[in-house]
């Protein structure tokens, strides 16, 4: 057996080539080799990394448009990720551009823009309404994403980037009547993702599963006329591992089978822990009505009215005063309130949307623990102080009759920083894309893929966690991009390779890592992923957590066939956790000499 330090690796047979020797070490002819035994390494002690921490400040918001997409106009929400592989390396990755795609209300189809530059890169022509929405993620793991369109109100279509067909399915939507959103989660934990829309459940080749019988996740109006703007979200309610359909009215499990009902009228959630209980609660709007629900979807007996309203968008949530616990921004035609669970109003704003369906979306631009608030009415977009609710934006760079569409936040032009994209229902300009003109904005995802978005539902390449970290116990947030934490508290967290060994034809390789958190608080649904060749992640292990403040995880034994690595250098880095970082340049490690 032979065992190097970090940052060298041997090849220890000539069977095959799968690495060169690194010069330093060289084997003898009295290296014993076998299998490779135990390695081990014990939790230590870390010093925090204090030049994370930001204290609350009065950080600059110079919002400018970077670019607009003229005509092409839609509701969206639009959905963001590589979808395609640019740099022509075989790998759909990070490396590539950012591709943005959303459904044109036009009647054109999906238009698919390049986040660098704005240019319209192609148009899938199809018969879509214009008034649904998509989703985007890897279905089956395979490295090549999916698109999963709302046709219209009763049918979910598949297809793939270039715009091949893969299949259609109609679903029963109990009368919506328009702007379906589909979503997608790996319901099941078995690795191969489901598609959810209102109350139906499709495997990845669109096959109907389960299919509810009361909610769709949808907003009735005040009157009860019309039942628009379904955005079920799946989400792991009771912490068994498997995941659920939620509605304002009923959770799935997956053969559609009510799993909590409750007796009110549909509605429209969003899921986060907010009272600090260790469980997500959710709220929900329903015609003019906001209410919240404990975790088995029991009301709490909270609930408050919009005057002069027919609907109120999809609500967000984030914590936007800095206790530890997120509030619910909810939107109707004259105004946005912010509430916690308890029904506590922090503020109220006044906007102008006759519909009142537009919903708001959350960041912290400025890194200073109180997110931002992005919402887009009918004639201007606007960016709200969470914190108060005070206006840090008004631009009129924006027309719509508005659906129940929101903006997005993400790093569309892979620059390093976040922008603000938000859809135009009408005028000339049909997207923007809104930029930092003081270059002062965080780094952020280049993934936005579904209505229904919390920053766990999805990983940074499109696939779909099998084993999905709730979203509420990592970030607490739904309808937000923010990974940040209140004032002068920080996430950093570093990843170590303490040993290699390689040993054996057949060989296996083992690498001995460990992760110190350099933070003030707990991590925990840490990973850590060897990536390399065509095929991306060769092997992933997970970190025990949780990984506490001031301490390093004991030493994690990654083991594979080296022969994956395809004859390619490859790289230990964090996978899912460590988003939010401080230093990202501690969250990667090369191995050299392969």
């Amino acid at each position: 057996m032979t065992r190097v330090g970090p940052l060298l690796l041997l090849a220890a047979c000539s069977e095959y080539d799968i690495a060169r020797p690194a010069p330093e070490v060289t084997l003898t002819a009295t290296t014993p080799l076998g299998l490779c035994g135990a390695m081990e390494a014990p939790s230590v002690p870390v010093e925090p990394q204090l030049d994370c921490s930001v204290p609350l400040q009065e950080g600059t918001f110079t919002p400018e448009i970077e670019w607009q997409v003229q005509g092409h106009n839609g509701y969206g929400p639009p959905v963001v990720g590589q979808l395609d592989d640019d740099n022509n390396d075989g790998l759909i990755d990070t490396n590539d551009t950012p591709d943005i795609a959303y459904v044109s209300n036009n009647g054109e189809g999906v238009v698919f823009v390049n986040g660098k530059t704005g240019a319209v890169m192609g148009i899938v022509p199809a018969n879509y309404d214009g008034v649904e929405g998509l989703a985007i993620g890897d279905l089956e793991g395979d490295g090549a994403p999916e698109l999963i369109v709302a046709e219209d109100a009763n049918t979910i279509v598949a297809i793939t980037p270039r715009g091949e067909f893969l299949w259609r399915t109609d679903i029963d939507t109990a009368g919506l009547f328009d702007f379906l959103y589909p979503a997608i989660a790996d319901m099941d934990g078995d690795g191969i993702a489901e598609v959810t829309a209102g109350r139906s459940i499709l495997d990845a080749d669109g096959r109907i599963l389960g299919q509810g019988t009361l909610g769709v996740g949808a907003v009735p109006n005040q009157g009860g006329s019309y039942v628009e703007g379904a955005v079920s979200i799946p989400v792991d309610l009771d912490g068994d591992g498997l995941l659920e359909l939620v509605t304002g009215n009923a959770a799935y499990n997956i053969d559609g089978s009510i799993k909590y009902s409750n007796g009110l009228p549909d509605g429209c959630p969003a899921v986060a822990d907010f009272d600090g209980d260790g469980e997500p609660e959710v709220f929900a709007v329903s015609g003019n009505t906001v209410f919240a629900m404990e975790s088995d979807l029991t009301p709490t007996g909270f609930s408050a009215t919009f005057a002069n309203t027919n609907y109120i968008g999809p609500p967000a949530a984030d914590d936007l005063d800095g206790d530890g616990l997120p509030e619910v921004v909810v939107v109707g035609s004259g105004e946005m309130r912010a509430y916690d669970f308890w029904g506590d109003m922090k503020w109220a704003v006044p906007v102008q949307d006759t519909s009142g369906a537009a919903g708001p979306i959350l960041f912290d631009f400025e890194q200073d623990g109180y997110p931002e608030i992005v919402y887009a009415d009918e004639e201007f977009v606007r960016v709200y102080n969470g914190l108060d609710g005070s206006v840090k934006l008004v631009s009129d760079q924006h027309s719509s009759a508005t659906g129940f569409e929101t903006p997005i936040v993400a790093d569309v032009d892979a620059d390093g920083e976040v922008e603000i994209l938000v859809l135009h229902g009408s005028g000339n300009k049909g997207l923007s894309s809104f930029g930092d003109a003081d270059h002062t904005w965080p780094p952020g995802r280049q993934t936005w893929n579904q209505h229904a978005y919390s920053i766990t539902n999805v990983n940074d390449d499109l696939t779909i966690p099998s084993a999905v970290t709730p979203n509420w116990d990592v970030y607490n947030n739904f309808r937000s991009g923010n990974a940040n934490l209140p004032p002068d508290n920080w996430r950093e967290l570093n990843l170590e390779v303490l040993e290699i060994c390689i040993d054996g034809c057949p060989a296996e390789l083992a690498i001995l890592v460990r992760v110190s958190n350099e933070g003030t608080e707990a991590a925990d649904g840490v990973t850590v992923v060897v990536e390399a060749g065509v095929e991306g992640v060769v092997a992933e292990v997970e970190i025990p957590g949780p990984i506490e403040a001031g301490m390093s995880s004991e030493g994690v034994t990654i083991r594979f066939d080296p022969r994956n690595l395809g004859d390619i250098e490859p790289v230990v880095r964090l996978g899912s956790g460590a988003l939010g970082s401080c230093d990202p340049d501690d969250d990667v490690v090369a191995i050299e000499g392969c």
